[in-house]
C-alpha cells in the first residue's frame, strides 16, 4: 500500500484497510511528518491512484460509485422544493429582524434524512407512463440514498447555506424608510432574480477551474459530505483506539453543544465575552481598549462560546497553514500597526471608539445621513459642508486600506501560483483524480447552458436599469459584470483551497461606482450587486458543484435542480421581503416593535449614502483625509511577486506558504470582528489540524469534520430554540453579574481615548471640506 493512498476511515463496509493496515500507516505518516513535513504541502500528488491524493478527502468522501442508483425522484424533488421555499421564507423574514436567526444548511441535511426516509416507506412504487417521453416511477426503491440527499442539500443551500440574498437589501434600502424610491414590486423581482442567476451561470462556466480539480478541495463542502456519510454509512473502523461509530459521535456533541450554549448564549453571557482583565480594572481607557471583545482589540484569546470561535468561519476546516496566514495578518495589522494609528490620533482616530463599524461625524456622534441628503435624493452640497464629512474608527479605516491590498494581491497570487493550473484547465487538460474520472461516466452539462442564461439575463438587466429609470448607464452593466469575469476564478480558487472568503470586491464596487456614479445611490447600489454580489452567488454555487461532483450526481440533473432551486429561492425570498415592507407596522424604523428594523437594508443604505452620494473623491482623492490608504493597492500588487522570487531564488518552502491574499483578506470582517474571533479560532485550527493532524491522523480523519458539522449544528439548535422560545416572544433571563460586568466597562461604552476638544468638535473649521 503506497503512502499516498494513506489511511481509509470508514469509506464503506468493504473499506480495504483493517485496524491493523490503519496503525502501520499512522506510524508511517508520523515519521515522514517528522522528516518532511505535510504532504499535503509537497504537491507531489498521485493523481492516477484509486485514491484522492488529499487525506481529508480521503477522509469522508466515497471513491466508488453506482451510476444505477436513482437521483431525479420524485421524493428528491418534493423535498427539494419544500426545503427551497421553507428555508428562503424563514431565513428571509428573519434576516429583517435584530438580533436575528439563521437555520444553518447542517440543520437542513439533517431534517431532510428522516423526511426522504418517511417517503421512500410510504410512496406506492407505481410506474407513471409518459407516453413517448417514457415512464416515470413514482417511487423506484424503498431505499432513501446518498445521491438523493445531497442534492435536497444542494437545493436548499440556496435558502439555508446563503442566507438572505443580498440584492434584497436594495428592496430594504429603497423603502419609505429610507430612501422612498417608491420602487415597484417587479423592479424587485427582477433585482433578485437577475443577481442569482447571474451567479448560477458564472459559476458553471467557471466549473472546470473551481469544481473538476482535485485540489481545489472545498474545507466546506467535506463538513457536508462527513454528515452525509454518517447517516448513510454504518461501516466502523478502530482510530487511534476510538471505537465509537461517526454517528453516535455526531449526535453526542451535537447535544453538548446544544447544552453548553444556554450558558454563554443566555444565562452566564460573560463566558462569551470572558474579558477578565477588563472586569479588574473596568474603567481603565487602555485596558479596555487592548483587551476588549466589544470594542476593544481583543488581545485575549479565552471565550468559551462556539459562536465567537467560529464567528468568522469553522476553525476545523481551513487548513493550518492558512489558519496562520490569517492570524499572523490580523496580529500585525490589528495589534501593531492599529494600535499605532490610533494612539497618535491619525485620521482623527483617538477621538472615536477603537472598534466599530459606525459611521461618525465631526462631534463623534453617529453620521446622521438624513441631514445631507436632498429632497431628489442626491447629496445637498450646502448641507454637506455645514454638517461634516464621515469619519471612520480607526480599524473601520484601516480595513479599507487591507481590502484594497487584496484586491490587487488576489490577482497576482493567482498569476504567479496557480496560471498553469488555469491554462491547463483552459485546454481541457487538468489532472483527473479518482472522483473526477468517475464522473466521466455522466454527460457533462455544456458550457453554452450557462452562457445562455448570463447573456439572457444580461438582457433582462438592461431592461430593469433602463425602464425604471434607475440612472445606471447600459455600459455600467457590462462595466460591473467585468468584475465576476476577471474575479471569479481566482476568488474561487482561494476558497476553494483555504476556506477563506477571498471576496473583498465590494470596496471595488463602492470605490468604482463611486466615482463613475457620483450622487446617484440607487445606481451605485446597482452597479453593487451586479459586481460583488454576483461573485458571492457564484462561489457559493460553485461549492454545491463540488458537493455533486463528489457524490457523483449527474452533472445535467444537478443543473436542473440548481437552477430550479434558484428561481424558486429567489421569487420566495423577493415576496417574503416585499410583503413585510407593506404589512409590518414600522418595520426598519430603529424602535420597531418586535425588532424588525432591518440591520442589513440600514447598511446598505448608510454605505451607499457614503459611497453613492458623499462618493470616494471627497474621502480617499488625492490631498484629502484618507488619501494615504490608496498605497495598499500596489503594496497588495507587489508582496506576492516578492515572495515569489524570494521562493524561486531560496527554493525555502516559507516562501511558498506565504499567502498574501489570506494575510490581507482574512480580516475581512474587522470590525465587528474582533481579536477573539481570531486568536480563538486559529488555537484550535492549530489544536486540530495540526498537532492532533500530524499525532493522531487516523482519529482526525475518521472524527475532524464530524465535530465541526455536530459543534455548528448543536449551536444552531441552540439558538433556535433560545431565539423562538424565549427571546421571541419577549422572555428575558434574569439580570445577574454574569450576564452584565462585561457590559459595565470603558469597552462595553465604547470610550475614545481622547476627550472632545473645548470646541465641540474636532477636525477642518466649519466648511472647509467639500
Amino acid at each position: 500500500m503506497a503512502t499516498e493512498d494513506l489511511i481509509e476511515i470508514e469509506k464503506s463496509s468493504k473499506s480495504p484497510y483493517s485496524t491493523a493496515d490503519l496503525e502501520v500507516e499512522q506510524g508511517r505518516l508520523n515519521e515522514l511528518h517528522t522528516k518532511e513535513g505535510d504532504l499535503a504541502d509537497k504537491e507531489v500528488y498521485d493523481y492516477e491512484s484509486d485514491h484522492s491524493p488529499f487525506p481529508e478527502v480521503r477522509a469522508v468522501v466515497p471513491e466508488t460509485d453506482d451510476p444505477s442508483m436513482p437521483v431525479s425522484t420524485f421524493r428528491m424533488w418534493l423535498l427539494g422544493f419544500i426545503f427551497t421555499m421553507v428555508g428562503s421564507g424563514i431565513n428571509q423574514f428573519f434576516s429583517l429582524r435584530y438580533p436575528s436567526v439563521h437555520i444553518v444548511s447542517l440543520v437542513a441535511e439533517l431534517l431532510a434524512y428522516p423526511c426522504g426516509v418517511f417517503l421512500a416507506k410510504v410512496l406506492p412504487m407505481w410506474t407513471i407512463s409518459l407516453g413517448p417521453l417514457g415512464s416515470f416511477s413514482l417511487n423506484p426503491d424503498r431505499l432513501f440514498n446518498i445521491k438523493e440527499h445531497a442534492l435536497i442539500v444542494i437545493m436548499s443551500n440556496v435558502s439555508f447555506g446563503y442566507g438572505s440574498a443580498d440584492s434584497t437589501n436594495i428592496i430594504q434600502a429603497s423603502s419609505s424608510q429610507f430612501y422612498n424610491f417608491g420602487l415597484s414590486a417587479g423592479f424587485s423581482v427582477l433585482v433578485v432574480l437577475c443577481a442569482q442567476l447571474l451567479g448560477f451561470g458564472v459559476a458553471g462556466l467557471a466549473a472546470p477551474w473551481l469544481v473538476e480539480p482535485a485540489r481545489i478541495v472545498w474545507p466546506q463542502v467535506l463538513s457536508n459530505c462527513a454528515m452525509l456519510e454518517t447517516l448513510h454509512s454504518r461501516a466502523n473502523s478502530v482510530a487511534n483506539g476510538w471505537k465509537i461509530s461517526r454517528l453516535r459521535f455526531f449526535l453526542y456533541v451535537t447535544a453538548a453543544g446544544f447544552v453548553w450554549y444556554f450558558f454563554p448564549g443566555l444565562m452566564f453571557t460573560a463566558l462569551s465575552y470572558f474579558t477578565w482583565v477588563c472586569w479588574i480594572a473596568p474603567r481603565n481607557k487602555i485596558v479596555n481598549q487592548l483587551f476588549g471583545m466589544q470594542t476593544g482589540l481583543g488581545l485575549s484569546p479565552i471565550t468559551f462560546d462556539w459562536s465567537q470561535v467560529a464567528y468568522n468561519t469553522n476553525p476545523l476546516l481551513s487548513p493550518a497553514w492558512a489558519a496562520i496566514n490569517v492570524f499572523a495578518g490580523f496580529a500585525v495589522f490589528f495589534w501593531i500597526v492599529v494600535p499605532g494609528i490610533y494612539y497618535s490620533n491619525t485620521w482623527y482616530t483617538a477621538y472615536l471608539p477603537l472598534m466599530t463599524a459606525d459611521v461618525y461625524d465631526r462631534t463623534g456622534a453617529e453620521y446622521n445621513t438624513t441631514r445631507v441628503i436632498s429632497s431628489q435624493n442626491t447629496l445637498d452640497v450646502e448641507a454637506y459642508k455645514n454638517y461634516s464629512p464621515p469619519y471612520l474608527p480607526a480599524t473601520y479605516a484601516f480595513v479599507y486600506g487591507l481590502s484594497f491590498a487584496s484586491i490587487t494581491a488576489v490577482l497576482t497570487h493567482i498569476g504567479v501560483w496557480h496560471s498553469k493550473e488555469i491554462w491547463a484547465a483552459l485546454k481541457g487538460k487538468n489532472k483527473l483524480d479518482i472522483h473526477a474520472r468517475l464522473m466521466k461516466n455522466y454527460k457533462n452539462t455544456p458550457w453554452y447552458w450557462y452562457a445562455a442564461i448570463i447573456a439572457v439575463i444580461t438582457a433582462i438587466a438592461i431592461v430593469v436599469v433602463e425602464v425604471y429609470h434607475t440612472k445606471l448607464p447600459v455600459y455600467g452593466v457590462f462595466l460591473a459584470l467585468i468584475v465576476p469575469a476577471i474575479y471569479m476564478i481566482p476568488c474561487g480558487i482561494i476558497q476553494g483551497i483555504t476556506n477563506v472568503d477571498a471576496n473583498q470586491l465590494n470596496v471595488l464596487a463602492e470605490f468604482v461606482g463611486g466615482y463613475m456614479f457620483e450622487g446617484k445611490p440607487l445606481a451605485n447600489m446597482l452597479f453593487k450587486i451586479l459586481s460583488t454580489d454576483v461573485v458571492g452567488q457564484g462561489v457559493y454555487f460553485a461549492m454545491d458543484m463540488k458537493l455533486g461532483h463528489y457524490l457523483k450526481i449527474p452533472p445535467r440533473t444537478l443543473f436542473m435542480a440548481q437552477g430550479l432551486a434558484t428561481i424558486l429561492g429567489a421569487l420566495t425570498q423577493a415576496g417574503v421581503t416585499i410583503w413585510m415592507l407593506g404589512n409590518i407596522k414600522d418595520i426598519c424604523s430603529s424602535d420597531q416593535a418586535d425588532g424588525f428594523t432591518c440591520p442589513n437594508g440600514r447598511t446598505v443604505y448608510s454605505s451607499s449614502v457614503i459611497w453613492g452620494l458623499v462618493g470616494p473623491r471627497r474621502l480617499y482623492s488625492v490631498g484629502k483625509i484618507y488619501s494615504s490608504l490608496l498605497h495598499f493597492f500596489w503594496i497588495g500588487a507587489i508582496a506576492p511577486l516578492v515572495t515569489y522570487v524570494l521562493y524561486k531564488y531560496t527554493r525555502n518552502r516559507f516562501w511558498k506558504l506565504v499567502n498574501w491574499p489570506l494575510i490581507f483578506v482574512g480580516t475581512y470582517n474587522v470590525p465587528p470582528a474582533t481579536g477573539i474571533n481570531y486568536s480563538s479560532w486559529a488555537l484550535v485550527n492549530f489544536i486540530f489540524n495540526h498537532l492532533i493532524k500530524r499525532r493522531f491522523f487516523a482519529w482526525w480523519t475518521k472524527y475532524n469534520y464530524i465535530l465541526a458539522a455536530a459543534l455548528d449544528t448543536g449551536l444552531a439548535l441552540s439558538g433556535i430554540v433560545i431565539f423562538f422560545c424565549i427571546s421571541y416572544p419577549g422572555a428575558v433571563f434574569p439580570d445577574w453579574w454574569g450576564n452584565t460586568v462585561y457590559l459595565n466597562t470603558a469597552d462595553g461604552d465604547g470610550v475614545p481615548w481622547k476627550e472632545m476638544p473645548a470646541a465641540g468638535y474636532f477636525g477642518p473649521a466649519n466648511g472647509t471640506w467639500s
